[in-house]
């Protein structure tokens, strides 16, 4: 089937701006978490093989937020152009109506939304699932495999801080080691000559001091106790890894486990995959009536509008959201309420502009042949 060619033109059109306007957002994205990622890789709390599985993890993730609203604000940009270079009056002047103008940009829409719900509701959880168990894997692993020699680590949310000064010759053993707790109501800060790392019948890490010290007090104040110990044990509040505990988080169940789970999680988490390529699908139809500007306004007029529109919509999905997992609202109710308003929005846009509006066309009267008189003069 060949489309015609103003609608491969205007497909064209709206698909290039979705595309750029999505890639450079994403990018941006991209480099603000991928600087955190290094960040904490540095830091020592997260080990360095795992980077690239994590931006890969987190580019889906990204992709999947990404994507409505760069296609929106692509589709504005592209039509705001179009309506600055007068190409979308004279194209309404010469009698194409705003339904036949929306038709090639509901076909490249539509694909969009395909698009955004294969990675919302199958790629997004796969990603989700490997990327917590990745970070479940890495924070209870070995802290010994990720322990940087010379530099700090903090553990547990920062209650344990741990400093080896270097390593035996065995690669077993941490020598000369600084260790500071914070306690509920006082600090404590111990210093041993040897250090290593077991794992308990439970599963949990903990540190071994052998042949140290260790001073207990409150900052400021003069009645530190100080304790002589052979060995003393610290849990750093790393966990043995339960594969199993990724995938029971709603946010990583598959779609068909996800429908088969009767939980009020689960039909918030629901709500919250159908969104996407629906919230996709009613911003691309709103793009056109709203990307209409006068002739002396600017090529992004509309593009403030269209902001708060989208952010507005945003939170009503959100706090739909959240409705549904306290059981305040219907999980139908809660999943259908803001993509109803969202399509009335677009219905009274296109009303506006007339395209509910019939137009008739009357034929032009039929046209009397007048006889030519000649009039002659008598010489």
């Amino acid at each position: 089937m060949i489309l015609p060619r103003l609608d491969r033109y205007l497909m064209r059109e709206a698909l290039l701006g979705m595309l750029a306007v999505s890639a450079v957002l994403w990018l941006v994205m991209m480099a603000n978490v991928g600087m955190q990622l290094v960040g904490s890789i540095v830091q020592g709390s997260l080990p360095a093989p795992i980077l690239l599985a994590l931006l890969w993890a987190n580019s889906v993730k990204l992709l999947m937020f990404i994507l409505p609203i760069g296609g929106f604000l692509g589709l504005l940009f592209a039509l705001g152009r179009l309506y600055r270079d007068h190409e979308i009056p004279v194209l309404l002047a010469c009698g194409a109506s705003p339904w036949r103008l929306q038709h090639p940009i509901t076909l490249i829409v539509l694909f969009w939304s395909l698009l955004i719900g294969g990675l919302s509701l199958h790629v997004w959880p796969a990603a989700q699932s490997a990327r917590d168990n990745l970070l479940q894997q890495a924070m209870s692993a070995s802290v010994f495999d990720r322990l940087p020699v010379g530099r700090f680590l903090v553990a547990d949310k920062g209650r344990v801080t741990v400093y080896a000064a270097r390593v035996s010759d065995d690669g077993m053993t941490l020598e000369d080691v600084f260790v500071h707790t914070r306690l509920t109501d006082a600090e404590g800060v111990e210093r041993a000559a040897r250090a290593r790392f077991v794992e308990d019948a439970e599963g949990y890490r903990q540190l071994v001091l052998e042949d140290g010290q260790r001073y207990d007090g409150v900052i400021g104040q003069g009645d530190w106790r100080v304790l002589r110990y052979a060995e003393h044990r610290i849990d750093l509040g790393l966990e043995k890894r339960d594969p199993q505990t990724a995938s029971r988080k709603h946010s990583a169940m598959p779609l068909q486990a996800l429908l088969q789970d009767t939980t009020p999680q689960a039909h918030a988490e629901l709500a919250k995959r159908v969104a996407q390529p629906l919230s996709a699908f009613l911003l691309g139809l709103l793009a056109l009536p709203l990307a209409r500007a006068a002739p002396r306004q600017g090529r992004y007029a509309r593009l403030g509008a269209g902001v708060l529109i989208y952010v507005v919509y945003f939170n009503l999905i959100t706090l739909a959201s959240k409705a549904i997992e306290d059981e305040r609202i219907p999980m139908l109710l809660g999943m259908l309420a803001p993509h109803g308003l969202m399509l009335a929005l677009v219905l009274v846009l296109y009303w506006r502009q007339g395209a509910f509006v019939r137009v008739q066309r009357k034929d032009a009267p039929p046209q009397v042949d007048t006889p030519t008189v000649v009039t002659s003069h008598a010489a």
